[in-house]
């Protein structure tokens, strides 16, 4: 541990202290996400998670986003989605050291993480039991908003494929090339009116298997809500999908299908809908397909995979998914 981290993990667990009054007992610090730091406490109010958030992802201006972010997890819990329970002060969620540390305390959820592509039948129906009704609670009656992020047009999506195209020959990855070249086909022939009619509302935005927590045959946790926005809810389909169910070259179609249903109890999702919501998610991580960075984010090398798996079988996906 570097003496950085030293001194904003005792800063932190002296504002713990101070605020609410706990007795931290233990720290083992979770070498997991990108950049900001993180801790399992063992404190006499019980097992507590505690995330600082780096000042380089999470510059002051941002702040306000995750205070809304965090309030949209705290009614989320109290209305029985499970999500972690945030600890407040002076009604916020983003707390702050003496020397403006900025971090979020919460309680520990039980239940473990998965491998990519493992989730079982009865998880894959949970999970989506759980995102259809937490669709349902945050877009009931919403009123609309500026989206977070919008679909980038075809030609900004070439201006994007041609710096990293150009990279990759100079590279000489020949691997990234050659799905590169598969993916500027796609963008070529793609009309980007086919997502017209996506849904607008609150989606997590970041669902993958990193912050999903199961147990045996339950969604024991939806983690990390920092991302959550006013964006396209559809996301919240194919990134659970691709990142839970797609095993190898293989989209394991009986755990989609398990998906699909307990999704449907709460929000409606057609096989058209299910495919222009990976199409979406194709469109929004195409930027992933790139030459590989020292050191770079482990889930960055999945979502790749995905991505490249989508773009194979691009023209045949309403195929593949129309018995869904």
């Amino acid at each position: 541990m570097s003496d950085t981290t030293a001194r904003i993990r005792d800063e932190l667990l002296d504002s713990i202290t101070e605020t609410f009054g706990m007795r931290v007992t233990d720290a083992t610090q979770i070498d997991q996400g990108f950049l900001n730091l993180k801790w399992k406490l063992e404190t006499d109010h019980g097992n507590l998670f505690v995330k600082q958030y780096s000042k380089i992802r999470y510059p002051e201006h941002l702040v306000n986003g995750l205070e809304v972010s965090l309030t949209h997890q705290d009614h989320l819990h109290r209305q029985g989605i499970p999500t972690p329970q945030l600890f407040s002060h002076q009604g916020k969620y983003v707390l702050r050291t003496p020397s403006q540390e900025r971090y979020v305390l919460m309680r520990l959820c039980d239940g473990n993480s998965i491998e990519p592509g493992s989730a079982n039948e009865q998880q894959m129906y949970a999970l989506g039991t759980v995102i259809g009704q937490m669709h349902k609670l945050l877009n009931t009656n919403t009123a609309p908003l500026p989206l977070h992020w919008d679909i980038r047009s075809k030609e900004d999506m070439q201006k994007l494929w041609e710096k990293r195209y150009l990279q990759a020959v100079t590279k000489r990855c020949d691997d990234i090339v050659a799905a590169l070249e598969i993916q500027r086909g796609i963008i070529d022939e793609t009309d980007t009116g086919i997502f017209a009619h996506c849904e607008r509302g609150w989606g997590h935005w970041d669902l993958f298997v990193d912050n999903i927590l199961f147990s045996s045959d339950t969604v024991a946790a939806i983690l990390d809500f920092d991302r959550l926005h006013f964006v396209y809810p559809e996301f919240d389909v194919s990134r659970p999908l691709l990142s839970c169910a797609l095993s190898g070259d293989r989209i394991r179609l009986d755990e989609v299908h398990a998906f699909v249903t307990g999704y449907r109890e709460y929000n409606p999702l057609s096989a058209d809908k299910l495919v222009r919501s990976i199409k979406l998610t194709w469109w929004k991580e195409a930027e992933w397909i790139t030459v590989p960075q020292k050191n770079e984010f482990t889930p960055l090398i999945r979502f790749r995979e995905e991505n490249n798996w989508v773009a194979a079988h691009w023209d045949h996906l309403h195929d593949i998914f129309a018995g869904i």
